[in-house]
């Protein structure tokens, strides 16, 4: 939906999963991206006559940026314009729109949940901030998006569909890729304030520019909000009392450029939760860390090439009933290039090296506890083709991951597609993919862990139809993804007993028209187990999930509106013995928001969450946020 620009952008840009470097030469294609990118993140505004119309642009479809309309997988994209004009605070809420993602949530903000792509999750959801797994080694195998603010975030990319030829073990369902703030070319700084409903507030600060040749980049985030009553307690028997939340988020960056296409940076980022869950009985903790330094280098005029160290951390804690903690770390070096091989043809390759582990410590009571401390390395090696020939478009990638305590892993992705006039293309492609178990899943003994576990195995097929003019892209695709030896907890321990199918139909578009920014999608899947008779619906996996968000400016302000809908879905009541199967109604909620400049240096926003009051659940006896009201006024001190 964000489409219009006027401003350029410097020759090394970053976005999407790698922070990608775009050479200052080579292809018409790679010196017409900095315009692109910038008009990628532009919402609908009165527009200039001179301005482009540019379609979005993406990275994470090859590992380097393109419009997405040329882009074979699918891909979707929030900018941080959409961010600030949807005003939502958590994470897990802009990924609610996106097509073929459905969120799971155990009571309200900061409480555990899943993310579901096209009817997978947990770890077969690959997360990325600034290109490191996010994805904890622990027995949840999950990202903990819902610990994650929105303050501090830059971009969003979420590919659909099985891409570990790309991004390795973990991406079966997807791959959501987050990109932090950095530093811009001029002087810009914010202060923020938003109060609403149920004794929420957020307060940030945000500072970035540039000295000479170095770009600074720092912000803080603090987030509070009484919340509401995680479990229903006519459901439950627990008492009526709210589960607070509240966030601290610190982010920084340093970028130095040394010499013509030459740069090296320092990144840090700090996320920290705490809340309570059970209607107060209990209390937990998740702390998410990046440390980062990188080099971007253009080594000649068609080969540019990103080095990065880094470390990610991710801490669990729970205190109340039980205690836990656990730790998991990921320290990885990571070497990427992309060389333009002319006449429409690019090259990608690199490496990860990577250390895994985990620490930890678990007590149960009725002498029921135990420790963890596991490590292992996770190599790989990968390569890809990108090109057109004539009307046709070609994408190979292939990568070889070697984990310790397994045998090496091959995936490969083949795209292919067709320009068939006016606008229209067909696509079509065939992938395979690989999970490797978490450590806690092998090792975790409390939590059900067992060494013998193997990897799952995936292998998917798509057929689309798309249509692009300007910065309007739409796309339908038939989709279906099969897996084998997945995981399930059975008896006492995770086993190697699941095999599920997920196939439907994908409808997305978005783009803008009359003035109007809109994004639309339609999601008609069957995510089933192939282990039961009669190949039921997995449980929690809706069968139809849409989303239609509109964004239009009246007089001085942009007004939006999101509508999201979820189809019925089947989940287990484990407050009784044995569970029993419980369904989950369908549900469409409505929110509304506002904002306008007041001054160049004052402007104002509004949301209205949840405008009908529907209630709904996501998982049996957890509740979801009722109707709130969130009122929000942004300083900046040196004009927007």
């Amino acid at each position: 939906m964000k489409i219009f620009c006027l401003s350029s952008a410097p020759a090394s840009t970053r976005v999407g999963a790698r922070r990608a470097f775009v050479p200052t030469q080579g292809s018409h294609l790679l010196a017409c991206l900095p315009v692109a990118l910038c008009c990628a993140g532009a919402h609908a505004q009165t527009v200039p006559g001179n301005a482009a119309l540019l379609p979005p642009v993406v990275v994470s479809a090859t590992g380097y940026p393109q419009p997405m309309s040329t882009a074979l997988p699918s891909v979707s994209v929030i900018t941080r314009e959409q961010i600030k004009d949807y005003g939502a605070q958590n994470l897990t809420t802009l990924l609610q729109q996106v097509a073929g993602v459905q969120v799971t949530s155990n009571g309200g903000p900061g409480q555990s949940g899943n993310v579901y792509v096209r009817g997978f999750s947990g770890p077969d959801v690959l997360v990325l901030l600034d290109g490191v797994p996010l994805n904890a080694q622990d027995s949840t195998g999950v990202a903990y998006l819902n610990n994650l603010t929105t303050d501090q975030i830059q971009r969003i990319e979420v590919i659909r569909g099985n891409v570990s030829a790309i991004y390795g073990s973990g991406a079966i369902g997807g791959v959501v890729l987050i990109t932090t703030r950095e530093g811009s070319s001029k002087p810009q700084g914010s202060v923020s304030v938003t109060v609403g409903s149920r004794n929420t507030e957020t307060t940030s600060a945000n500072a970035s520019g540039q000295i000479g040749k170095t770009a600074l980049q720092a912000g803080v985030s603090r987030y509070t909000s009484q919340g509401i009553p995680s479990q229903n307690p006519s459901q439950s028997g627990l008492p009526n009392f709210s589960d607070g939340y509240r966030n601290t988020t610190m982010h920084g960056s340093i970028i130095q450029e040394w010499a013509a296409g030459q740069r090296i940076g320092l990144r840090a980022f700090n996320s920290e939760g705490r809340y309570t869950y059970d209607n107060t009985e209990n209390s937990g903790q998740v702390r998410q860390e990046l440390g980062q330094i990188f080099s971007d280098n253009q080594i000649n005029a068609n080969w540019s090439s990103h080095l990065d160290l880094s470390q990610q951390t991710t801490t669990n804690a729970n205190a109340g009933s039980f205690t836990s903690r656990y730790r998991t770390r990921i320290n990885e070096l990571s070497w990427r290039n992309v060389v333009q091989l002319g006449h429409g043809w690019t090259a990608t390759g690199g490496l990860d090296v990577q250390q895994q582990g985990i620490t930890g410590s678990y007590d149960y009571g009725y002498g029921y506890a135990g420790s963890l401390d596991k490590t292992r390395t996770a190599n790989a090696v990968f390569a890809g083709l990108n090109g057109t020939f004539g009307a046709n478009a070609l994408q190979l990638n292939v990568r070889h991951d070697n984990i310790e305590g397994y045998s090496g892993q091959n995936t490969g992705y083949l795209g292919y597609g067709r320009q068939l006039g006016g606008g229209f293309k067909a696509i079509a492609s065939y992938s395979t993919a690989f999970n490797a178990p978490p450590l806690g899943y092998l090792y975790d003994i409390g939590n059900g862990g067992n060494p013998n576990l193997r990897p799952e195995k995936a292998h998917s097929a798509e057929g689309g139809l798309q249509w692009s003019r300007g910065p309007n892209v739409w796309r339908a695709t038939l989709f279906q993804t099969q897996a084998s030896d997945q995981w399930q907890y059975s008896n006492t321990s995770f086993q190697n007993v699941g095999r599920s199918r997920t196939r439907g139909l994908e409808l997305t578009g978005s783009g803008s028209w009359n003035n109007w920014a809109y994004d639309a999608n339609l999601t008609l899947q069957q995510p089933v187990d192939l282990t039961q008779p009669g190949d039921p619906t997995l449980q929690r996996r809706a069968r139809s999930l849409a989303t239609v968000a509109l964004n239009h400016t009246v007089g001085s302000v942009l007004a939006g509106a999101v509508v999201h809908y979820s189809g019925p879905r089947m989940d287990m009541n484990y407050s009784v013995y044995p569970a029993t199967a419980a369904v989950l109604g369908s549900y469409t909620t409505v929110d509304l928001t506002a904002r306008a400049a007041i001054t160049p240096q004052w402007s104002w926003n509004v949301r209205v969450q949840n405008l009908f009051d529907k209630k709904y659940q996501t998982v049996y006896g957890y509740n979801r946020e009722p109707f709130g009201i969130f009122l929000g006024l942004t300083w900046h001190p040196l004009g927007s």
